[in-house]
């Protein structure tokens, strides 16, 4: 029973890896449409802003650079995610979007540690 467990558990984490960028980019999207309650024009520049991302984070991550320059390109790519977030989204929603992004941070630190 544990060897199934441990096969299925693995499989599944390779469904996750297996996901498109579209996909990926759906799945954040329709978190952030919940939590910031976008609007349908909101939805779609938002959607294009992380599917964009992804699709660079993934080219980052398959290419030969060494994995530090690899980290910097990653945050280059989220501050600018940052960025264009910004004008789409209003004041209220970004400042929501920010305390939620520090949560997870010190949820992901936290982790870590244990």
């Amino acid at each position: 029973m544990k060897h199934f467990l441990m096969i299925l558990a693995l499989n599944l984490g390779l469904v996750v890896v297996a996901q498109t960028a579209e996909e990926r980019a759906t799945a954040q999207t329709d978190k952030m449409k919940t939590s910031l309650n976008l609007s349908a024009e909101q939805y779609t520049k938002v959607y294009e802003i992380n599917v964009g991302i992804i699709r660079k984070n993934d080219d980052t991550k398959n290419s030969t650079y060494s994995d530090e320059v690899k980290k910097e390109i990653h945050r280059s790519n989220e501050q600018a995610r940052r960025a264009m977030l910004k004008d789409v989204l209003t004041a209220a929603q970004y400042e929501k979007l920010a305390k939620e992004g520090k949560k997870a941070v010190k949820k992901k630190r936290k982790a870590k540690k244990e």
